[in-house]
């Protein structure tokens, strides 16, 4: 029996007056790692590999590494597996019927049985447990917990470890009835929690600030003005954040 072979993609549609929109803040550099990203993502069928990039960023030497890490961290979305995509390419591919639709929701079936099986999620939801009171039900079940604490991880980017324990932690103090249900907590269905974008105290404001000033002049970065400096902090916790993605 021949085996058969998915139809190459020698095409796609290329919205214009997006492109400019999107990119009118970047340099040429900037747009033509763009460009790269989104030809090789119609050719892997809407979603790019970690071994796919690293062969893109071979093929195009002229295009620093930096320059690529920063517009994936900008327009690029990245899975657990270090796999990248973005929802425009999908959507126009899902158009022209070319995207690997099964090949998807497969991988985030594996994704989130991974995740439930993981040794690191089941220690996280332990924590979250530990710091929620012991009475009136206010804990979680595992079994029953770990599913749904998996499912939000997956489902939304807004809802993290870090933003779940910052959450619990703004009600100590304040007595054992003051504390939802981590189940709650979890649904958050009229956006009080971890779906409305918590606004950064002073303290954290400075502490943003003062951590990535010490970085900078560790690493010799000079700056001339507030504006100057600003930019480096901004770029500074850019670079960061897309480096620990890759680590994953």
């Amino acid at each position: 029996m021949k085996k058969k072979y998915e139809t190459s993609v020698y095409y796609y549609t290329h919205f214009i007056e997006s492109f400019i929109a999107d990119t009118v803040h970047l340099n040429v550099l900037e747009k033509y790692a763009y460009l790269t990203l989104i030809w090789e993502a119609h050719r892997k069928r809407g979603v790019i590999s970690s071994k796919s990039l690293e062969s893109l960023q071979r093929r195009n030497k002229e295009i620093p590494i930096e320059v690529y890490n920063s517009v994936i961290f900008e327009f690029w979305d990245v899975d657990e597996d270090g796999n990248y995509s973005n929802s425009k390419i999908t959507s126009d591919m899902n158009v022209t019927k070319l995207h690997k639709e099964r090949s998807k929701k497969g991988a985030d079936t594996t994704n989130f049985k991974k995740m439930v099986n993981s040794d690191k999620r089941l220690d996280e939801l332990r924590q979250l447990n530990k710091m929620m009171p012991s009475t009136n039900n206010k804990r979680i079940a595992e079994a029953e917990g770990l599913v749904k604490y998996c499912k939000k991880l997956q489902e939304d980017k807004r809802f993290t470890f870090e933003r779940i324990k910052q959450i619990i932690k703004s009600f100590d103090g304040r007595g054992n009835s003051y504390y939802p249900a981590l189940s709650v907590i979890f649904n958050d269905t009229d956006g009080k929690f971890w779906k409305v974008a918590q606004e950064p105290t002073s303290e954290d404001k400075l502490e943003y600030v003062s951590k990535a000033e010490k970085w900078l002049t560790e690493n010799n970065y000079n700056w001339s003005n507030l504006t100057e400096r600003n930019d480096l902090i901004k770029q500074h916790y850019k670079e960061e954040t897309v480096w620990k993605q890759t680590q994953k």
